[in-house]
């Protein structure tokens, strides 16, 4: 039997992006997995026949008994998922499918079709007993693999050096509380969108700019990471930390640096039971920073080593990799 991950390949997007699939291909291919690859494209401009071709094309390698680890969302539509998943049965292949991101339960769709999705899928990997939770209220009853951390493979080995430096990065479009801000300084990393060029951010918002995602982990060498989202319109990506990973939370990790997060996030809640950085309610208790002693952040980067050393070596996905060995075998 030969197992197999899928890996969406979508050149024109930041290398960012596409890390956390990157990384997850790269150590299952490391522990004997072959990569699927699947080219992203406007699918639905296209018609059925075209779209099951590529489909068979991408699956040729695959026989009866084998598995497919699919990572979700490829950003195609419905109509491909649906027709990748009705493929998979059709071989009769043990179907996996890894969460990055769940859509409808971080923003508000009016045909939700991903929950009956996942309900066709042998067996689903996520990130925490409250996404699991969320979920089964949803109609998805599994059965289910939680993974806490997405690994960051990087050849970083400094440790981050203590400091009261808060740092963020990540997506701007999700943090609209950048453009007003005006509190304790934050170094931020990252693009700044095209739409937000004409805007002139607080000065308590140092922009350092965009970097590829092994040359960042260097970069952040010193202070604390913070994973901070907001609710706007039609968007819960706030909500949506309450039962996520992060991948922001690997890189700081990966870095050495002690986070600081929403005190009601799943992420605030490994910080909180693993000593491994400060959780905060609101924004305005970002101050607080300034009275953490050197002794305590040291201490918090002892806790937060083996983290460091599993996230940076694929030890989450490696353990996954052996439930789904366990689970479907």
């Amino acid at each position: 039997m030969t197992r197999f991950i899928t890996q969406t390949i979508e050149p024109w997007m930041p290398l960012g992006a596409l890390k956390a699939k990157g990384d997850y291909a790269k150590i299952a291919q490391s522990a004997g997995w072959q990569v699927l690859p699947i080219e992203r494209y406007n699918d639905q401009r296209f018609d059925d026949q075209t779209r099951q071709e590529k489909i068979n094309q991408w699956l040729q390698r695959t026989q009866p008994g084998d598995t497919v680890l699919h990572q979700f969302p490829t950003y195609m539509s419905a109509s491909f998922e649906q027709s990748w998943l009705a493929s998979l049965k059709a071989r009769q292949l043990s179907s996996v499918l890894l969460i990055h991101d769940i859509e409808p339960l971080r923003l508000h769709k009016a045909d939700p079709w991903e929950f009956d999705l996942l309900k066709g899928y042998d067996l689903i990997i996520t990130h925490s007993s409250a996404m699991i939770t969320s979920l089964k209220e949803h109609g998805v009853t599994g059965p289910f693999v939680v993974q806490p951390f997405f690994d960051y493979l990087s050849e970083s080995t400094a440790l981050a050096q203590y400091s009261h430096t808060v740092n963020f990065a990540g997506t701007f479009q999700k943090s609209p509380w950048l453009q007003e801000y005006n509190d304790y300084p934050i170094e931020v990393f990252g693009h700044q969108p095209k739409k937000w060029q004409d805007l002139s951010l607080p000065e308590s918002i140092h922009l350092r700019g965009n970097y590829d995602p092994d040359q960042l982990a260097q970069e952040l060498n010193n202070g604390f990471g913070i994973l901070w989202d907001d609710d706007f319109d039609d968007r819960y990506y706030r909500q949506y930390t309450r039962i996520n990973a992060p991948h922001k939370a690997s890189l700081y990790l990966s870095a050495g640096l002690p986070l600081i997060a929403w005190k009601k996030s799943a992420i605030g809640k490994i910080i909180a039971e693993n000593q491994i950085g400060l959780t905060i309610n609101r924004l305005e208790e970002l101050p607080q920073v300034q009275n953490i002693s050197a002794q305590q952040y040291e201490s918090w980067q002892a806790n937060l080593s083996p983290l460091r050393e599993k996230i940076n070596r694929g030890g989450f996905t490696l353990a996954t990799l052996a439930q789904i060995k366990k689970q479907l075998d």
